[in-house]
């Protein structure tokens, strides 16, 4: 597996890896309509790929396929985290977690923190977040439960 910085060709592959993410893998914790609003809430390729340049931005690659990504913005917030629905529970997301936090220390940040979806949270958690606080968002006129959750790098 290699691990690389974003490079704007990768727009398109990753928002298939998105949708295709949410529609299967966090199905288990949130309705069909809800996956379907989470899916569809960003469909635009080229605004995807001026969102993860204008931050800092790693993707997970086997075999040319890009079978994670994760970014970080300004503010140390791990923004998107998501691998590939056939390669869950492989360390992928470990190692881009990893990668985005000796970002963040370079920077000189000395927290961060995320949105996690109920999926994601035992993840989060493993790698030393805690919760801060649950959360219901609304989305296209739909709720979804999260948590802001933080962890400490210094």
């Amino acid at each position: 597996m290699l691990i690389r910085r974003f490079d704007i060709k990768d727009a398109k592959q990753i928002l298939k890896l998105f949708r295709e993410t949410v529609l299967t893998v966090n199905l288990g914790d949130y309705s069909e309509k809800q996956v379907e609003v989470w899916a569809n809430s960003t469909t635009n390729a080229e605004a995807l790929g001026k969102r993860l340049e204008e931050s800092f931005t790693y993707v997970a690659v086997i075999d040319k396929q890009i079978v994670g990504f994760v970014n970080l913005n300004n503010k140390g917030e791990v923004d998107l985290l998501y691998i590939h629905k056939n390669y869950q529970r492989q360390g992928i997301a470990t190692k881009l977690l990893a990668q985005i936090e000796k970002v963040a220390k370079s920077k000189g940040l000395s927290e961060m923190f995320t949105e996690a979806s109920i999926t994601a949270k035992p993840f989060f958690e493993l790698q030393g977040y805690k919760v801060l606080k649950k959360q219901t968002k609304n989305l296209k006129g739909t709720d979804f439960i999260n948590f802001i959750m933080k962890k400490n790098i210094r």
